[in-house]
């Protein structure tokens, strides 16, 4: 009967120390292929910042930006009349209400208009990433989910 135990108990004892070190094998494999995946996926989209998904904040650009403000006017030079949420000042056009009511990191609230960025200026800015829209809210332009409007990067003062 002790040999029983004995030899239940030595069995028992390796076949926890086989699943420890199987444990940590995994574990050690999952830590490599974690710092691997980063380096491979930059290599595999070269230009491409988007990565894990996009930063928030951290999309526009200053040349993104500059295009954007000389696309804007241009288009509201050329045309006579202003959206419906803006006023002429001059040659250019402002927003009837002044203030951000959005920011970056956080759901674009219902109450707030938004609108479609002119053809020409999207032009001008980088394609949106999938799932990503561009819209313009006063005289901003906005990156937000599609889904649940989640705003991650406002360029400001644009249109004006």
């Amino acid at each position: 009967m002790d040999r029983w135990k004995i030899s239940a108990r030595l069995a028992a004892a390796v076949v926890i120390a086989a699943a420890a070190c199987a444990a940590g094998a995994a574990q050690k494999a999952a830590k490599q292929s974690e710092h691997a995946a980063p380096a491979a996926q930059q290599q595999s989209a070269p230009g491409n910042a988007m990565g894990y998904g996009v930063k928030l904040g951290g999309f526009f650009d200053d040349k993104a930006e500059k295009a954007a403000k000389t696309a804007y006017e241009r288009h509201f030079a050329k045309e006579k009349t202003c959206p419906k949420d803006m006023e002429r000042q001059g040659k250019t056009c402002r927003a009837l209400v002044q203030g951000h009511y959005w920011a970056v990191g956080q759901s674009l609230q219902p109450a707030v208009e938004t609108y479609p960025v002119p053809d020409e200026v999207l032009s001008a800015l980088p394609p949106a990433p999938a799932g990503y829209e561009y819209v313009r809210a006063g005289e901003d332009i906005l990156l937000m989910s599609k889904g649940i409007h989640l705003v991650m990067d406002v360029m400001e003062n644009v249109a004006g």
